[in-house]
């Protein structure tokens, strides 16, 4: 039985034989926009689970190095909102990234975006997060060196009891007559890693930490409040 096309530029042979280059062309595209976010790598999937309220175990498909998927249409929908450009331009269908198009929206669904959150008491669960360190020192970050995870003028709580590495995390240390922050991590025959967060920034490698007097530690990092400046 033959068919008559209508309206379709490609024959049923040609639309089996193209190649759209959606994987990993769309995970590329996601982790470009992240980066302009400066949505640090390890946070890739709790980002996008965020945004698209999809589950960890689903959006971490989405950007899997050797075999990523495909978002599903509502996600791919969020991910263009969220990201402000245009779904074309997700898929590799645009060569350029042009803007989410809002006033294209239908009226059900830009009322949906425009709808404002009812009115929260922001500071009660503030105070509520932070009670339990009351007791602990408080300092802030000054430079970039740990953002995202703790950004520039951010105040962060730490404990001042702790004044030796025992385990890896973030400490509040001195080092060469300079206060700063760093993930520290234990290597076990090769010393310490003082790291920043921010990639920008190179690692400093400590043999013996006992046998750095120029290196003391202020305390262990607890809790950070970090505020976005738009």
């Amino acid at each position: 039985m033959e068919t008559t096309q209508r309206n379709v530029p490609l024959t049923r042979l040609q639309a089996q034989q193209i190649d759209l280059h959606l994987a990993p062309g769309v995970a590329n595209r996601l982790v470009a926009e992240m980066a302009l976010r400066d949505v640090s790598q390890h946070q890739h999937v709790h980002y996008l689970s965020e945004i698209t309220g999809r589950a960890l175990q689903t959006v971490s498909r989405w950007v899997d190095p050797d075999k990523p998927g495909m978002p599903d249409l509502r996600s791919l929908a969020l991910l263009s909102i969220q990201f402000g450009v245009d779904a074309n331009w997700l898929l590799g269908l645009s060569a350029h990234r042009t803007s989410f198009r809002n006033d294209l929206l239908p009226p059900t669904l830009t009322r949906q975006l425009l709808k404002k959150p009812p009115p929260t008491d922001w500071l009660g669960p503030l105070l509520a997060q932070t009670t339990p360190f009351a007791k602990q020192s408080v300092a802030t970050m000054h430079g970039q060196d740990m953002a995202p995870v703790i950004l520039d003028g951010s105040p962060f709580f730490f404990d001042a009891t702790i004044t030796s590495v025992n385990c890896n995390g973030i400490y509040y240390l001195q080092y060469r007559g300079q206060t700063m922050v760093r993930h520290i991590e234990i290597r076990i025959g090769e010393g310490v890693l003082l790291r920043c967060e921010n990639p920008q920034y190179e690692a400093t490698s400590i043999s013996d930490l006992d046998a750095t007097p120029d290196l003391h530690i202020l305390g262990r990092v607890t809790l950070v409040i970090n505020a976005c400046r738009l």
